[in-house]
């Protein structure tokens, strides 16, 4: 960082400590985040300049514990005060936060206070709750894919979102709160190339770096426009990373501390600057936190609690943070995690339970379950006074009623209510002994990528596991290997197992279409697109349902609906392209193929669709030069080179 903007973010925290009330509360989470990847909690490769200013200036909480590793029950922990179970809110994707819970936003703006958020992914899209409250709530994305085209969440990168939250501020009324989330670090890590090798050999600190980065903006142009000193500030994240770690490559299926503790920093009005708090916090805490500290109406009911007097120097401790995995049973089909955390221990409810006591392995390497059942006892009564307050899981949409329930059974489609009755209890695989086969997902995309389509469902098949991400997975990999009654058997029983799970669905009318059951294919694809009308790949596979039955505008229409949602869709972009130029109109096509991001462009698949629809629209010369581009990049490609011989004179 210059020199010139750390002593203006550091003059500006410190100025707000040393001011009566905040009139500015900026809550900012980055994705995937964990603890020790950053400067002021120990890492000496990390570039976090912006976050090591505002720790200095403030207070920094060494062992803040995230309730959940993954990013939509994390932050309704964090919106609401409550943890997972009190919320519903269990997993990403199939959880809305329920309409009675109520909310910091909500809390915040009945306070007086203008409210706006800016998200990173489309994860923590409104459609998922979190947006009341908010006046504001900017959850746009891009084309782009956290996890490559194959997988994980639309998002946008940090530059966009700190950009949308600026523009906000600079019109927002003095008093303001405002939720600025960043997604850079999940994985995959590909920061900008300008920051690719920030950290060498690291692109995950590299993310964490560019992050960094443009939250330095975000603090510095708030510094600029508001000098009164009455901004607080409080910068934490979901969850962690394991990064290979106890076997897990990235999250959601663990819960020691690589994933479950996370940076927790306050500065500003209420905070002594210096402040280093070492006793447990949680996500939980937060919301209470900050609604005290802006003197607002406190949440009538959470699990957490306010530490405001940590922030100045005076906590007595004590508090005990819950953890749990429920996603392990839900798309792997494994036992879910339970456990808590104080300052020494870690205990975990498992098939095979875990005690880890953190002041002389901070690493968890060592279980002492076995040799200290009393300690492991007193902690799983934790888990269960947190249960015992459990609300019913907080699925997004309850299951079909009536005749769409009927006209779906009619087709072979089980939505009974038992298929949303999920066994919470510990129980069958245990994680720890299965989780290398999380490489496999990997495996199977590079395997497809490479055409062993056959591979692919082997590996698929072999997996550990009967939970709707893996049937999903299978599913897929069916499709692709052409075995559409297999891919049929695997989506069906995603689509039991989660009825609210769009991709079983999706799977389901795609393997219904290739078999020639059209009907069936668009009622499956209809269920999804009822529950759910921006979702954008229902729709391609709508147009591409369409397109195979000779309906090229009926498959335009469905692409232009793909385009229009929420998350937009880069095939339907491409697939529309290719429409446009088959009928000659070249310009249409190069305004889509515009949005689409290069690496997809640069598909084999893609550039032949491309070129073919070229030669289909009278567009010779285009369609040569594109697939002699493509081949000086992939010589002797036997596809793009019999396209290159026909595109000739």
């Amino acid at each position: 960082m210059r020199l010139a903007a750390s002593l203006l973010i550091v003059a500006a925290f410190a100025a707000c400590s040393r001011a009566p009330a905040p009139e500015r509360v900026v809550l900012v989470t980055v994705d995937t985040l964990r603890a020790d990847r950053v400067g002021a909690y120990g890492d000496a490769l990390a570039v976090t300049p912006a976050l090591d200013a505002l720790a200095a200036a403030g207070a920094r909480f060494d062992a803040a514990i995230s309730p959940v590793p993954i990013t939509l029950p994390a932050h309704a922990t964090l919106m609401t005060g409550l943890e997972p179970p009190r919320h519903g809110v269990r997993a990403n994707g199939v959880f809305a936060l329920p309409s009675d819970v109520a909310t910091l936003a909500e809390r915040m703006r009945a306070a007086g206070f203008a409210t706006g958020a800016f998200v990173g992914a489309i994860v923590l899209d409104r459609h998922y709750g979190l947006a009341r409250g908010f006046d504001t709530y900017d959850d746009a994305m891009s084309l782009r894919r956290a996890g490559g085209r194959s997988g994980g969440y639309a998002e946008r990168r940090a530059e966009a979102v700190v950009d949308a939250a600026l523009a906000w501020i600079a019109t927002a009324p003095p008093r303001f709160f405002v939720w600025v989330h960043v997604y850079d670090p999940h994985a995959n890590y590909d920061p900008p190339p300008q920051w690719a090798n920030r950290v060498a050999g690291d692109a995950y600190r590299s993310e964490i770096a560019y992050t960094d980065a443009q939250l330095r903006r975000l603090f510095d142009g708030i510094a600029t426009r508001h000098r009164d000193g009455r901004t607080l500030f409080a910068v934490t994240a979901d969850h962690g990373e394991s990064l290979g770690e106890h076997g897990e490559p990235a999250h959601s299926f663990t819960v020691y501390d690589a994933t479950q503790r996370v940076p927790l920093i306050f500065a500003g009005p209420g905070v002594d600057p210096g402040t280093v708090v070492t006793n447990v916090a949680r996500l939980a805490d937060v919301a209470p936190t900050l609604l005290s500290l802006a003197r607002a109406e406190p949440l009538a009911d959470t699990d957490g609690v306010d530490l405001s007097g940590a922030l100045r120097g005076r906590d007595r401790g004590g508090r005990i943070a819950y953890v749990e995995s429920l996603d392990a049973r839900l798309s792997q089909g494994w036992s879910p995690l339970y456990g808590v955390r104080s300052e020494r221990w870690k205990f975990i409810r498992a098939p095979r339970p875990e005690l880890y006591d953190l002041t002389s392995d901070p690493r968890e390497l060592k279980d002492l379950a076995a040799s200290e059942p009393a300690v492991a006892a007193e902690l799983d009564r934790e888990i269960e006074r947190v249960h015992e307050r459990a609300r019913p899981l907080a699925w997004a949409k309850a299951a079909p009623a009536g005749e769409e329930r009927e006209q779906l059974e009619s087709l072979g489609y089980v939505v009974t209510a038992p298929a949303r009755e999920v066994d919470l209890r510990v129980g069958g695989i245990d994680s720890k002994d299965v989780i290398s086969h999380l490489r496999d997902y990997e495996i199977i995309g590079a395997l497809i990528e490479a055409k062993d389509y056959a591979g692919a469902l082997a590996r698929a098949e072999a997996y550990p596991g009967e939970g709707a991400f893996i049937s999903a997975q299978r599913a897929i990999a069916a499709q692709y290997a052409g075995e559409f009654a297999r891919a049929e058997m695997h989506a069906r029983l995603c689509a039991e197992q989660s009825p609210g799970y769009g991709d079983c669905w999706i799977a389901l009318g795609n393997a219904l279409g290739s078999l020639g059951r059209v009907g069936e294919a668009e009622a499956a694809l209809a269920r999804v697109i009822e529950a759910d009308p921006a979702e954008s790949d229902a729709h391609v596979v709508l147009g591409d349902l369409r397109l195979a039955q000779g309906d090229a505008a009926g498959a335009a229409q469905a692409y232009e609906r793909a385009i229009a949602s929420r998350e937009g869709s880069a095939a339907a972009h491409w697939k529309l392209a290719a429409l446009r130029l088959a009928a000659g109109d070249e310009k249409r096509a190069t305004q889509l193929l515009a949005s689409v991001p290069a690496e997809e462009l640069a598909r084999i698949e893609v550039i032949a669709l491309l070129a073919t629809s070229e030669l289909q629209g009278g567009l010779r010369d285009a369609a040569r030069a594109r697939l002699e581009a493509a081949l000086a990049k992939h010589p002797g490609d036997e596809m793009l080179d019999s396209l290159l011989k026909s595109a000739r004179p």
